[in-house]
């Protein structure tokens, strides 16, 4: 009976142990913060980076809450600069008065690595003591398996302090160090035009995305024809549904460097009936030429 016991224990404690093991044998998606900051005073700017870590499993996007203290810490930028993420579902977007940054990325390649950055939160240290950066529950990441698995990832949170600064001290911001080094435009794109019943009731529009691995874009402009260039998104209403214009599409990354790309519209072909029609109607009218020419020589050699 004892022995039984004992092996009954000692096979629940193997158990226990490879159980208590498994974080550290298998390597899991992770998502975290990253910062280049060792001291972080009162009234700094400072950049925190999310990246992400999903050595065993490509996944191709992530929807996530990041929460901060708004007691202590102001968002004053977000930037997806050399972002994994191309494809944006949901733009990052915050609000210092909730203390949230929210966003939903995708790449459509997908990914699979030790690590690749998400986005980039520029912080202002308002006040001193302790702040903590966290994500919320509903951080999910989605693998590139072709049926949108949902995995919860590993999150890694990240507390720091901040220091109170001295009347001596100049506050750091690292952002503008970051603006003032991207001398880059954003790189080529694509402008692509597109009429779709479920958008701008079957209108024409015009796609298009930019990728800058510096600052990050900052806004986009379009321009048809003689027009000026207009604040736009994507994607964008034609004001001209002749298709008769121009297309200018102006990237503007956030340290101000251009990237334009222009599109030659085209008006659509006429069916191929019509264009049959059209021949038709040509070779009649050339064929009453002939025959007007023929009768009148005839006419004459007759006289």
């Amino acid at each position: 009976m004892l022995d039984s016991r004992c092996h009954k224990n000692i096979i629940i404690a193997v158990a226990l142990l490879c159980f208590a093991l498994l974080p550290f044998t298998v390597k899991a998606a992770t998502i975290y913060f990253s910062s280049s900051s060792e001291n972080i005073f009162q009234g700094d700017v400072f950049v925190i980076e999310i990246k992400i870590s999903s050595p065993d499993e490509p996944v191709n996007a992530v929807e996530s809450t990041i929460l901060f203290d708004k007691e202590k810490l102001e968002v004053k930028e977000l930037s997806s600069g050399g972002s994994l993420f191309s494809v944006w579902l949901k733009e990052p977007a915050f609000s210092n008065q909730e203390g949230k940054v929210s966003f939903i990325g995708g790449t459509p390649n997908g990914f699979q690595g030790e690590e690749a950055l998400i986005l980039k939160i520029i912080f202002l240290a308002k006040n001193k003591g302790e702040a903590k950066l966290d994500f919320s529950d509903n951080t999910v990441l989605f693998l590139h398996d072709g049926s949108g698995t949902q995995v919860n990832p590993w999150l890694r949170p990240l507390t720091f302090n901040i220091s109170e600064s001295s009347l001596k001290m100049t506050p750091k911001d690292e952002w503008q160090l970051i603006i003032k080094e991207d001398k880059i435009p954003p790189e080529p794109f694509e402008i692509l035009i597109g009429q779709d019943p479920s958008l701008f009731y079957n209108q024409h529009f015009i796609s298009f995305f930019a990728v800058d691995a510096e600052s990050g874009i900052g806004y986009y402009e379009v321009k048809e024809g003689d027009a000026d260039f207009v604040r736009a998104g994507s994607p964008y209403l034609l004001k001209d549904q002749s298709l008769q214009s121009l297309i200018t599409v102006k990237a503007v990354d956030k340290a101000g460097n251009e990237r334009m790309e222009e599109l030659v519209t085209v008006i659509p072909s006429a069916p191929f009936y019509e264009n049959i029609l059209f021949w038709v109607v040509v070779i009649i009218v050339i064929f009453l030429l002939i025959f007007c020419i023929v009768w009148k020589t005839l006419r004459r050699k007759l006289k």
